[in-house]
């Protein structure tokens, strides 16, 4: 009878999903259109030509280096749990859920899916990678504000606006750890009887674990800040390869913030949003709409790239290895 119950209730949801992957697809193309009304598709063809293989090949490999340290953060946030190649293979099929659900809504699923099962420490691993995310998002912002000051004026934000955001994200993240422990106290003592206080306890128990590993947080907001801030100077070297005629510091300030806008679950792998953000930050900066949107349909063309070597790489490994086998120390 559960049996039946599950796969009656699993139609439902992989309609839900098809449907929800097509709404995607239509938002990107219609984003798109809008986009070609004022950078003609001839033109951004013509730009995105004009750049280097060999400066593609580095970009892909920079951002595949990236990457494999972002897996190195993420497996040190939950603590070593699963060993690095394992958590190498679950992250790089993690980017390529992105390619179709981007941010928190897919790829960070995927990649804790596949090392909790079989895991005794669930509940760790999703605070571990919930954590994860949130550094990534403050990283985004303190280097955006980075950006901003680089620029000056040119920005079209006051500089202080961001530098006082970027000082209360990491306020906020630092007041997060020193008070993790006293959460967690807090938790158990509200905690019910039943199913959900145990799970309760069980999320105590992970934070209050994060709580005494303060070095493992910091080091992971510095392995962040270096990752995102590199991605951004790849972005700059691919405008400049075209003839975007754009800044570093352009880059530095925009690409971050155009990155949280693509995160939002609404487009396929941000494809089209991350374009019309990035255009809308740089117009005001002096700098044409077709060599900033064909830059960054260049760097979509990576990730792509970079999202179908992560689901081959999923898909041609042993099924032994797919599953997690968890380690102590990784």
């Amino acid at each position: 009878m559960a049996i039946e119950m599950n796969a009656a209730g699993g139609a439902p949801t992989k309609v839900k999903s098809r449907a929800t992957g097509f709404i995607r697809i239509g938002v990107s193309i219609a984003i798109l259109l809008f986009i070609f009304s004022f950078a003609p598709v001839g033109e951004l063809l013509a730009r995105m030509k004009l750049v280097s293989p060999l400066l593609w090949l580095g970009v892909f490999g920079g951002f595949i280096l990236g990457h494999a340290m972002s897996a190195a953060k993420w497996r040190w946030m939950i603590g070593g749990a699963v060993s690095y190649p394992r958590a190498l293979k679950a992250h790089f099929a993690g980017l390529a859920a992105n390619l179709a659900m981007p941010g928190v809504a897919g790829g960070d699923i995927v990649r804790a899916g596949l090392v909790m099962k079989g895991s005794q420490k669930k509940t760790a691993l999703a605070i571990g990678s919930f954590a994860d995310r949130l550094i990534d998002t403050a990283s985004l912002i303190v280097i955006s504000a980075i950006g901003a000051f680089w620029l000056g004026a040119r920005a079209g934000v006051h500089p202080t606006g961001l530098a006082l955001i970027a000082a209360a994200t990491i306020g906020a993240g630092v007041a997060g750890v020193f008070l993790l422990k006293p959460i967690a106290r807090m938790m158990r003592k509200l905690a019910p009887a039943g199913k959900f206080g145990a799970i309760l306890n069980d999320v105590a128990d992970a934070a209050e674990e994060m709580s005494t590993r303060r070095g493992a947080l910091i080091g992971c907001a510095a392995i962040s800040i270096i990752v995102q801030f590199g991605f951004s100077i790849l972005n700059a070297l691919i405008a400049q390869n075209i003839g975007a005629g754009t800044s570093i510091a352009a880059w530095v300030f925009a690409w971050p913030l155009a990155k949280l806008v693509a995160t939002l679950p609404i487009s396929f792998g941000g494809l089209g949003v991350r374009e019309a953000s990035i255009a809308g930050l740089m117009s005001p900066l002096g700098y044409q709409t077709t060599g900033v949107v064909a830059a960054s349909l260049v760097w979509q063309t990576i990730q792509f790239a970079t999202g179908g070597l992560g689901a081959l790489a999923h898909l041609i490994s042993p099924a032994h290895n797919r599953a997690p086998v968890e380690s102590s120390n990784g």
